[in-house]
């Protein structure tokens, strides 16, 4: 018979003592840990028409009970201590976080075994059953994400050979002046043509390419072709706008970046001001690396941007504490800002801040006049986005430069 456990006593010690013949966990329950066998040995059965069926009998080392922990699902098994058993718990919070921080491919392969696991299971107990349908059911149940996991990998692949290849193009998103209409810098974009499948969404590769070392390469690559479109910009229109780049933790963590960068603006002839360096919100809170980073680039002179501000992590001391150049107004509060007395309020809150703080302000999302009118009069001096143009080739980004380009003395 099942003991009663008072499992708010065991969240505090994290460990749990058993006799011989305790119950653990039953089938069915639901599954609130995962245990770690230090002393003792468990047992795990599943019980099928009133007959026991002993599964497995695990010794100190021995992890169990990890299934329900990680899929939500009940327990499809039972346990219970076959000698004085000492067990340490594992909570739920502990996997999630680790799940939840891991490679997407993994992931995606761990509840691949997870399902195979849990099929295995029901396979054994309905053996005998003439609804054998449900195994089948099961089965199918698997396939979007064996497929999903297998696609990921395919991808990653592809990926590679694409940098190798040349099917990344870069795109270039115009940044302006909104009082002058006029161009004063270029966010460069990743782009990914593939042959067998087509357009590939940057919401789709990129967290690939930045969760593995492909975004170490993919991003030397942006850098030459990002300075080298800027080299062109200049010989044609004799204006050199500044290029946003992009930049991921992983990169961050990667030594010698900043190296890199100077390299390639001296190669070029690109002056540092003129780069300017993207971070999330996030990124202040993913990396260790992060404040040492930021101050070497301020150091090295390459401006700093934030990025997305108002959608992540959001704090007023981030502000301060980093001295971030630039802060870029989500488009999340642009697009409500003819509809939506907060989000003008909270754009004219930011945009305050921002310049009292020294920074510069370019609105996201820009896709009516009346949003860029708006944001003119609450003082914010640049912004982006569809109504003014997408994201264009070198050639057309040349040639919209030449019809948006400031004057000698203008804005920079």
């Amino acid at each position: 018979m099942a003991t009663n456990v008072d499992y708010r006593y065991y969240d505090r010690l994290r460990q749990r003592r058993l006799k011989p013949g305790e119950c653990i966990f039953t089938e069915g329950d639901r599954g609130d840990y995962a245990y770690i066998i230090d002393q003792g040995s468990v047992e795990i059965f599943t019980t099928l028409e009133d007959q026991l069926y002993v599964l497995s009998v695990l010794e100190p080392g021995a992890i169990f009970g990890e299934l329900a922990l990680v899929d939500g699902r009940t327990r499809s098994a039972s346990a219970r201590a076959l000698t004085d058993t000492l067990l340490t718990l594992v909570t739920r919070e502990q996997v999630d976080e680790r799940i939840q921080s891991a490679d997407p491919i993994l992931r995606m392969l761990l509840f691949v075994v997870l399902g195979y696991l849990r099929m295995e299971s029901t396979h054994f107990r309905r053996r005998n059953s003439p609804n054998f349908s449900i195994g089948l059911r099961e089965r199918t149940d698997l396939l979007p994400r064996i497929s999903q996991a297998v696609d990921l990998i395919r991808m990653e692949s592809e990926l590679q050979s694409a940098i190798r290849d040349g099917e990344l193009k870069l795109v270039y998103q115009p940044i302006l002046h909104l009082a002058s209409n006029t161009v004063v810098g270029f966010e460069a974009l990743t782009r990914w043509y593939s042959p067998s499948r087509g357009l590939v969404p940057p919401s789709i590769f990129m967290p690939l390419a930045e969760c593995t070392s492909l975004i170490i390469p993919v991003g030397e690559w942006v850098v030459k072709t990002a300075f080298e479109a800027m080299r062109q910009m200049e010989q044609v229109t004799g204006n050199t706008p500044f290029i946003s780049l992009n930049i991921a933790n992983r990169q961050i963590e990667e030594p010698g970046l900043t190296d890199y960068l100077v390299n390639q603006a001296q190669c070029y002839g690109i002056p540092r001001q003129r780069i300017k360096l993207e971070i999330l919100e996030r990124t202040l809170m993913d990396s260790e690396l992060t404040p040492r980073w930021m101050e070497e680039c301020r150091q090295l002179g390459f401006p700093l941007t934030l990025d997305d501000f108002g959608t992540g992590y959001s704090s007023l001391g981030y502000l301060n504490q980093y001295q971030f150049d630039t802060l870029k107004l989500d488009k999340s509060f642009v697009q409500e800002l003819e509809d939506n007395a907060s989000s003008r309020s909270i754009c004219k809150a930011i945009i305050d801040l921002s310049h009292a703080l020294g920074m510069t302000v370019v609105a996201e999302g820009i896709e009516q006049a009346t949003q860029g009118e708006l944001l003119a009069d609450m003082g914010c001096s640049y912004g982006q986005g569809y109504f003014y143009a997408k994201p264009l080739s070198l050639g057309q980004a040349i040639e919209f430069l030449q019809e948006h380009q400031p004057s000698p003395h203008g804005v920079s």
